[in-house]
């Protein structure tokens, strides 16, 4: 089986964070790491491959310094990876980077499942799974916490979280894309041959040039904030009514405020 997992690198939330001119923050202050949430797709990716055999693949798109957490797959793994590096692509909206991992999945050809993390821990908006599936026109489960191959590796059976602690239990065919939850496993660590072989597996660099994927953004970036932290409660008293039309009027004050 030939399993892509979709890797991001994150900031460090134990950093300080600096924002320069309401559009980025300051790199030299913050530390960067594997999204926690893709560890345990690499992890879910590395189990399946022991069992049935087959490839574990690592595609990623971001600057120079996360090729060090693709080389930290590699070391916990996985056995060869693709590096989109692009500016441009780095500066896009989540389409952009959707589309340039779609790309190059495309090119490694023959992949039979497609794994990512449920949300990055920076931007947490959990839609990179879904529009991969959409590029593909794959079939797609989210929040995965169990997973098994079926009807002789055609098949998965899922178990994927609800709210409220609830669980569902689905079925997909192979090629699928799944986005995995936190707690479906224990990601291993790097082992010492691990971090020596990781050195010499095959790394390919990429860009939108080479992938042909769409630049423009569909979102436009307006302004970057610090929220002010605030202890403070309100009860809205009054019937259903009345206290949800106060607290929509306050929001709205809220709202022109920032």
């Amino acid at each position: 089986m030939k399993i892509v997992v979709c890797l991001k690198q994150v900031p460090d939330m134990e950093s300080k964070f600096k924002i320069l001119d309401e559009k980025r923050v300051d790199e030299t202050q913050v530390a960067y790491k594997i999204n926690d949430f893709d560890n345990y797709a690499v992890e879910a990716a590395l189990q399946l491959k022991e069992k049935i055999g087959g490839e574990v693949i690592i595609v990623t798109a971001g600057p120079d310094r996360a090729g060090k957490d693709i080389r930290q797959a590699f070391a916990m793994g996985a056995d060869w990876g693709v590096h989109i590096n692009d500016p441009v692509i780095e500066a896009g909206d989540n389409f952009v980077v959707a589309s340039a991992l779609w790309k190059a999945i495309e090119k490694i050809g023959g992949v039979d499942l497609v794994l990512t993390g449920v949300q990055a821990e920076d931007d947490q908006a959990g839609v990179t799974g879904v529009m991969l599936a959409d590029m593909f026109g794959w079939p797609h489960c989210t929040n995965v916490v169990k997973l098994e191959l079926v009807n002789d590796n055609k098949g998965l059976k899922l178990n994927r979280e609800l709210e409220g602690g609830m669980n569902e239990v689905v079925e997909i065919s192979v090629p699928s894309v799944l986005s995995i939850q936190s707690g479906i496993n224990e990601p291993r660590y790097p082992t010492l041959p691990g971090i020596m072989k990781a050195k010499k597996k095959n790394l390919e660099a990429k860009t939108s040039a080479d992938l042909g994927t769409p630049t423009d953004s569909r979102t436009e970036f307006i302004r970057m904030f610090i929220p002010v932290s605030e202890h403070k409660a309100e009860i809205i008293a009054g019937d259903p009514a009345t206290a949800a039309a106060a607290l929509i009027d306050k929001l709205k004050n809220q709202a022109k405020v920032i």
